[in-house]
């Protein structure tokens, strides 16, 4: 899908951090993508400065930790149980697999950088037991980990309107900003500092872009800001003090759709907040591996 807005490429020679991708992940058959250490190597090349992974269940996890066998270089990785492994998991395996997962989590906080991605995503569950599921497991993994003094990478996405459950349709998830709610009650509720709490792929709504830095939290901007505005536009309010750059490669490429990125691709963010912030991406590549520096303690 081709750009409709002139936003500048990015520069040659940018350094960058990627915060969140999801190096290596189980592959689609056929897929055109650069192999696992063709793009671990070239993000490095193009400027990469440290490469974070973000697991979604114990198989990922099991990967990430046999590619780190040969591949430890500035690379590090998130311990994450996201909300879509609470859904689509099969029950007949769910509770065996969530063990493995949270044994590895309380035992081993040393090998990894944050707990994350977890949280909720109300377009993936679109019913209400689905939804409290989410936040069962959301709120067990903070009650499980809390005292691990890790941050925590959210994975946050609303209810679009036609995704509201019919069923139930004055409960409070059916709003614009339903996860959002839920994600601050549920924060508040724990205890939880924002500044050890990270909105990765932040989405909105653009409110949010201007009052959750004020909070503390940290809004992660991915490559697809580039060239889709309703990425870009949620934080261009924000101030660059509070962002960090990410991909989520294979997914949110900078200009088109489907899970054909990569994680070099993380310098179309830096070119984006740059354009939406009326700066230089030079002072957005200083800013944003400042803050993922000093997030995860690297």
């Amino acid at each position: 899908m081709p750009r409709k807005i002139d936003v500048p490429e990015p520069e040659e020679e940018l350094q960058f951090i990627d915060i969140h991708c999801h190096l290596p992940f189980p592959r689609r058959k056929n897929d055109q993508l650069p192999s696992d250490r063709e793009q671990y190597e070239n993000f490095f090349k193009l400027g990469g400065q440290y490469l974070i992974t973000s697991t979604i269940d114990i198989h990922t996890l099991n990967l990430t930790l046999n590619f780190m066998k040969n591949h430890k270089n500035n690379f590090g990785f998130t311990c994450g149980w996201a909300p879509q492994t609470v859904t689509f998991t099969p029950k007949n395996k769910y509770n065996l697999e969530w063990q493995k997962w949270i044994d590895f989590a309380l035992n081993n906080s040393e090998k990894y950088l944050g707990i994350g991605e977890i949280g909720l995503d109300f377009h993936h569950a679109k019913t209400l037991d689905k939804r409290n599921s989410q936040v069962d497991v959301f709120m067990q993994i903070l009650e499980l980990t809390k005292d691990l003094d890790k941050p925590y990478i959210l994975h946050v996405r609303n209810a679009a309107e036609h995704e509201f459950d019919r069923q139930n349709p004055k409960h409070r998830y059916n709003k614009r900003d339903g996860a959002n709610k839920e994600i601050l009650r549920i924060l508040k509720e724990f205890n939880i500092n924002p500044k050890k709490v990270l909105w990765h792929c932040f989405s909105g709504p653009e409110e949010y872009g201007r009052t959750l830095p004020g909070q503390g939290f940290t809004l992660s901007v991915p490559s697809s800001a580039y060239g889709f505005d309703r990425w870009r536009k949620v934080t261009r309010f924000s101030p660059i003090e509070s962002l960090v750059t990410e991909t989520d490669s294979y997914y949110q490429h900078p200009y088109k759709r489907g899970p054909i990125n990569v994680p070099s691709n993380v310098r179309y963010s830096v070119a984006a907040i740059a354009f939406s912030h009326k700066v230089s991406q030079k002072l957005v590549s200083e800013k944003t591996i400042q803050k993922a520096k000093q997030f995860f303690n690297l």
